[in-house]
Formats: C-alpha cells, structure tokens, sequence
C-alpha cells in the first residue's frame, strides 16, 4: 500500500480530519487511499509559530502543543487523495504549491510503531500489519 511521510503535527492533524490538504512542491496524478507515517523528525516549535496560515492556530493551541507527546516514526492512520491541484480554497492551501486534498481519513487504534519513512509515495509492504489495523473510536 502506498505510503506518505509527514512530520508531526500535520500528520495528527490529517489522521485525525482537521488538515484537509497536503501541500507540496511536486504533484501526484496518485488517487486512493495512502497510509499517513509521521516522521522521525518532527516540526520544531519555532516553525509551528511561524506559520504563514491561519489554519494551524485554528485547530491547536501552539504553546500548549507538546512535541513530545506526539507520535513518530509510526504509520498512524490512512487517508484518501481525492484530487491535486493549486490554489484550492481550503485554509490549509499555501499558494505557489500543488495542494493534495485529501478526504476519508482514518486515526489507527494501534500504530505500526518503529517504521522508517521516505520521500514521495512509497510502498508499505507489509499486507498482514496493514489488515489488523482498525480506526481509534472517540
């Protein structure tokens, strides 16, 4: 199954259905579902409050937001890309990139812990670890 890492905290907020777009320098004609894998690494604090849009501080409180208790290097849930384009009207679209919209999107009950990522899509293989996962019920 294909697979996108993300660093913390865009991963959380696609896995959990607040971020509805992915933004990146290249575009991707890819349609379907894509495992969400939060990186190793993570954004630092000073790049969270430096964040041109508005719709980060819409959905978390920044000073309060722990990078510590975040996820990382785990695959955490599953999106669907519906669409690429530039310029889409969501908050989360930055200008001047491709804006991958994403829908259906799922938080996994259980991560796959201790998962090294990559750049683009790529191919998650493991097809056993992939059908027990089930959604996080709130």
């Amino acid at each position: 199954m294909k697979a996108l890492t993300i660093k913390q905290p865009w991963a959380d907020l696609i896995a959990i259905g607040k971020k509805n777009i992915e933004n990146r320098t290249w575009k991707t004609n890819y349609r379907g579902r894509v495992l969400i894998h939060a990186s190793k690494l993570a954004c630092t604090q000073r790049h969270l409050e430096n964040y041109p849009l508005p719709a980060l501080k819409n959905s978390i409180d920044i000073k309060e937001y722990s990078m510590g208790d975040m996820l990382c290097g785990a695959i955490i849930g599953s999106v669907e890309i519906v669409d690429c384009v530039r310029n889409h009207p969501s908050e989360w679209a930055e200008e001047g990139v491709y804006n991958w919209v994403l829908a259906r999107p799922i938080l996994f009950k259980e991560p796959i812990m201790n998962i090294k990522g990559s750049l683009g899509l790529w191919e998650y293989g493991d097809d056993k670890a992939i059908s027990m996962l089930t959604p996080k019920m709130n």
